[in-house]
């Protein structure tokens, strides 16, 4: 029996039949695009040729056996039938396998269909799938879910504005046609209060690990912050851009407030650390003022005066860096106002009598105007008027139009300060860096331009910075020199006082930047500067109390009276004397009226001007009845005077 298998094995040896127990191991069934490993078994040692046929052609590769093994891999890239053949001394070996499409990941209604099962998602609008690699990408609002083709795994994205699309790369276009990349950079938040309606019913259905964007915290109670969301919320704050001396309008920030508020009787522990929160990220928001000072307030109550103390002085630092309150304005545009009627009223009957005597001759008041119009202007109420008397009047006049001038500017300024996108509590929004460049390139508006491109485009934002002496632009060039400078600038500035070694800021290290009261008086050059350039078009702009249809009108008053002011220094003066008891009259009326060229007539005048605008708001008339007391004393004594 022996000898007749050995005579088996010597003839199929000689046919060139493979030994037994040689092969080739490989998958049935493979994906396209995956590697697959090919297996060589009871092999002879050596190096043996081989060739892969496919849809795509033939390829020749070489293995080397060792030890009877060798393992290679394969990569098939399209779907279809795939032939091995190994050839060895002994014959050739052959084995197949079929490369399947690969598996599309797919959105349903229950989520997302992977190769591995399906990711539950929450209903809603998404976007995609989008599949990099083994990487596949959904999307809704703010958010984007990534997970892989090949396990169980998830990373959560928080983008900065509503996402419209994905895109290969990856990349994402948000609303405002921005494109960023996947994972997005940390950039501030651009969105809308629904975009973040949005992403609260997101995380609550999916429960990303926290820590989050400043503005995913938003979308909870403030009362359920720990001390840890707290500390990543600011952090992150901080991270993006944001400054505490910039002004912070999100229901976000308000919301944080009105929870501490709430929770100082029921939780003092969490109401303080929700304002200690306010005070050192964003401490500039509607009524944050009246709310440190109301903890203040609370804390004192307590027993905790040192605690106190930290919101009373902290509120000293924000009120610098508020805009200049002009509160005064409105009652000294009144007081001027009644002052400049009164003075001109009293100019008009004082001298109307010889006014009236010497244009009887040319046609009367209004008739000369038709008769002897030039000869007519030579007999104007003010060119009756004493040279002290026709400069306090275009004094009048002309502190008045500047005030009011002033008021507007003011006014137009305040609403773009106070707006988006100025409101956010940073200049390095996409938005903020597009509205700065629209502005005239005055060197303050190019200072805060390269403040706002300083992380993102250095060069450039150093250039910007060189053109402006503003202290916080002089502390971001980098040299000693400027620093000095911008420490003798600003010394009180708490950024340069930090990077002197000076003391500790109480807001923390930080680099130098505008305040709101920079960004204030720098947009009041702007406007100032768009006036010059177009006095006409920028009064109507200009945010007066004035009806849009009274604003032409008012503008060409203006210069008109301006006009008669300037000619009546032209106009010789009158010398018709007035009668006495008219004189006494009129001069009764408007106190002051002894001595206009004087100071005492002046003040006299202004004083009994803002007690009628006091009256008038339903105050006591003591400051217009002091005013009329002075008033008669001088004329009393006047006309006791020997002559």
């Amino acid at each position: 029996m022996h000898a007749f298998l050995t005579r088996v094995i010597g003839f199929l040896l000689a046919l060139g039949l493979p030994v037994l127990g040689q092969s080739l191991v490989v998958p049935k069934e493979v994906q396209a695009g995956r590697p697959v490993v090919l297996e060589g078994r009871e092999l002879p040692e050596g190096r043996f040729p081989l060739v892969l046929e496919g849809p795509e052609g033939q390829e020749t590769l070489e293995v080397e056996a060792q030890k009877g093994r060798f393992q290679l891999e394969l990569h098939p890239k399209a779907p279809g039938e795939y032939r091995i053949r190994l050839s060895l001394p002994a014959g050739a070996l052959e084995a197949r396998f079929t490369a399947l499409a690969p598996a599309t990941s797919e959105l349903t209604r229950e989520g997302l269909k992977l190769p591995w099962g399906l990711l539950p998602l929450p209903p809603g609008d998404w976007l995609g799938p989008l599949v990099q690699g083994d990487k596949v990408y959904v999307a809704q609002g703010l958010l984007v879910v990534e997970t892989s083709a090949k396990e169980k795994t998830f990373s959560f994205h928080f983008a900065p504005a509503r996402i419209l699309a994905l895109r290969p790369g990856p990349e994402a276009l948000l609303e405002g046609d921005w494109v960023l990349p996947i994972p997005f950079p940390r950039v501030p938040f651009e969105g809308k209060a629904e975009d973040l309606k949005v992403l609260g019913s997101l995380l609550e259905a999916l429960s990303p690990p926290k820590p989050w964007p400043y503005y995913a915290y938003w979308t909870l109670d403030p009362a359920t912050l720990t001390p840890e969301d707290l500390e990543a919320y600011g952090q992150d704050l901080l991270a993006r851009g944001h400054r505490p001396e910039l002004f912070f309008d999100q229901p976000g920030v308000a919301r944080m407030a009105e929870a501490s508020r709430s929770l100082q009787k029921r939780d003092p522990e969490k109401a303080l650390l929700l304002a200690r929160t306010l005070l050192r990220y964003t401490p500039l928001f509607p009524g944050s003022l009246a709310f440190f000072r109301e903890t203040a307030t609370y804390l004192e109550a307590q027993g905790h005066p040192a605690q106190a103390l930290t919101f009373q002085e902290s509120e000293k630092i924000l009120r610098t860096w508020l805009p200049p309150q002009l509160t005064l304005l409105p009652p000294a545009l009144g007081t001027l106002g009644i002052g400049y009627l009164a003075l001109m009223l009293y100019l008009f009957l004082f001298y109307l009598p010889a006014q009236l005597k010497d244009l009887k001759p040319l046609g009367g008041y209004l008739g000369g105007f038709w008769k002897h119009p030039l000869l007519r202007l030579r007999h104007l109420h003010l060119a009756y008027a004493s040279l002290g008397e026709r400069v306090l009047a275009l004094a009048l006049f002309l502190a008045l139009s500047l005030g009011f001038l002033l008021q507007g500017l003011d006014a137009q300024v305040r609403k773009e300060l106070f707006a988006p996108p100025l409101d956010q509590g940073t200049l390095r929004t996409q938005k903020a860096q597009d509205w700065l460049r629209t502005l005239p390139p005055t060197p303050e508006v190019k200072a805060l331009l390269g403040y706002a491109l300083l992380s993102e485009a250095p060069k450039e934002a150093q250039g910007l910075l060189r053109e402006a002496t503003l202290p916080f632009a002089l502390a971001l060039r980098g040299d000693e020199a400027a620093l000095a400078q911008a420490y003798r600038k600003a010394p009180l500035e708490g950024p340069i006082r930090t990077a002197l070694q000076l003391g500790q800021d109480p807001w923390g290290a930080r680099e130098p930047g505008p305040s709101l009261r920079t960004l204030y008086l720098a947009l009041l050059q702007v406007e100032l500067e768009r006036l010059q350039e177009d006095p006409f078009r920028e009064f109507l702009r200009l945010g007066t109390s004035l009806p849009e249809g009274v604003k032409p009108w008012a503008f060409a008053g203006f210069w008109l009276l301006l006009l008669y002011h300037l000619l009546t220094f032209l106009l010789p003066r009158r010398r018709t004397p007035v009668p006495p008891s008219w004189a006494l009259g009129v001069r009764l009326l408007v106190p002051g009226s002894l001595g206009f060229s004087s100071g005492l007539g002046l003040v006299l005048l202004l004083l009994a001007a803002y007690g009628l605008l006091a009256f008038l708001e339903s105050q006591k008339p003591t400051l217009l009845i002091l005013a009329y007391g002075f008033h008669l004393l001088v004329l009393v004594l006047s006309l006791r005077r020997p002559v």
